[in-house]
């Protein structure tokens, strides 16, 4: 069975822009939603978010490793942001049967990455599709 899988970082708001959290972290995003910006009526997305992605081949850990890896120097002013209502999120989505995966089925945590995400106040949140026929 092949896997497609890709991680990210966010941070949400429906109140603070990304580009507030980009000057106030001073870290650049890898993506960014802006809220209302794909339908005024619907007010989709509906709320901004920042974030820092990995897509690649790697294994998942490996590539949550890197993404967390990545925001070590930001960490202080993540947990700032959480503590005034931003929310943070670690996302984990896998594409089960996916022509362009891999073999890789199973994944973990290190506690350096469970540390980060209890400092931060951060959800884990892994989203899995199977789609096999």
């Amino acid at each position: 069975m092949k896997v497609h899988q890709y991680c990210y970082f966010a941070l949400k708001s429906e109140t603070v822009s990304a580009a507030e959290i980009t000057a106030r972290l001073g870290m650049q995003p890898d993506e960014v939603l802006v809220l209302g910006s794909r339908s005024a009526e619907h007010r989709l997305p509906r709320m901004h978010a920042w974030k820092v992605t990995h897509r690649g081949s790697e294994p998942v850990d490996d590539q949550i490793e890197s993404v967390i890896g990545r925001l070590a120097p930001v960490r202080p002013g993540i947990r700032t942001l959480a503590d005034e209502g931003v929310s943070a999120v670690l996302q984990v989505v896998r594409y089960f049967h996916h022509r362009d995966g891999g073999e890789e089925f199973g994944w973990h945590l290190s506690p350096a990455v469970i540390a980060f995400l209890t400092e931060a106040a951060a959800a884990l949140d892994v989203d899995e599709y199977d789609l096999s026929e």
